[in-house]
């Protein structure tokens, strides 16, 4: 115990934090604070054991970001072959594949590390927007609940009437639009001449695994069709 006590306080005037020094001697935290209680470090020895100590907490920041993005693409992954082996069963109803090509045409489908995982249907055409309603509650079973909605709309625009008129195409509770984002055309110069009447309606599911299924299924249509197309050329 002699010899590691000398050790800790050599150590320790070295400039050494106390989990440095336990790790290097074993030793428990109670005892090192009666042996190395009397020791006074300098303003510069406290100041390196801090950016050490800060250091370290970024290295291990760093490698946990890193694991846990490796393994939400492992889940990714894994929900995109499901999804893809899915479209071979549901291509059989026109509702699912009109459903997903429209996705593929006018949704969001960014897929990196660090965009949003969010499904996202943009549009403007009431009949096309009830169609893709219809999809989401019977062919992917979305709960009302977690429907939100997000109106662009140009300025001086009536944002009440808009809401009520795109809450009574989709059938989404008032308390589910978000307040609509306003937008000027700079193309138009502030002219209402081709201003869309209703705006543009977001319809988003803040759901990750659903994001990556609605990918998967887009990949899986990509493969069937892509692969008849070559067999009929």
């Amino acid at each position: 115990m002699r010899k590691e006590k000398i050790q800790a306080i050599e150590l320790r005037k070295r400039g050494r934090s106390y989990l440095e020094i336990q790790r290097k001697l074993g030793v428990s935290k109670s005892t090192l604070s009666y042996w190395l209680k009397s020791i006074v470090l300098s303003s510069a020895k406290r100041k390196g054991i801090n950016d050490r100590a800060g250091r370290k907490s970024r290295e291990a920041l760093v490698r946990r970001n890193r694991l846990q993005t490796s393994l939400a693409r492992e889940r990714a992954l894994a929900i995109h072959e499901s999804a893809q082996a899915e479209v071979r069963r549901l291509k059989k109803q026109p509702l699912f594949l009109i459903g997903v090509s429209l996705y593929w045409a006018e949704g969001y489908k960014q897929n990196n590390d660090h965009g949003w995982k969010c499904v996202d249907f943009t549009n403007s055409d009431p009949a096309m927007v009830r169609l893709m309603m219809k999809f989401f509650r019977e062919i992917c079973a979305i709960a009302s609940e977690k429907f939100r909605v997000q109106l662009m709309i140009h300025a001086g625009m009536n944002g009440k009437a808009i809401t009520k008129y795109w809450k009574q195409i989709t059938g989404i509770p008032k308390k589910q639009f978000l307040k609509p984002s306003t937008i000027i055309s700079r193309a138009s110069k502030g002219k209402r001449k081709k201003r869309l009447k209703y705006g543009t309606i977001h319809i988003r599911i803040y759901d990750v695994k659903f994001f990556h299924r609605m990918l998967g299924w887009i990949e899986g249509l990509k493969q069937i069709y892509n692969t008849e197309c070559s067999s009929v050329g």
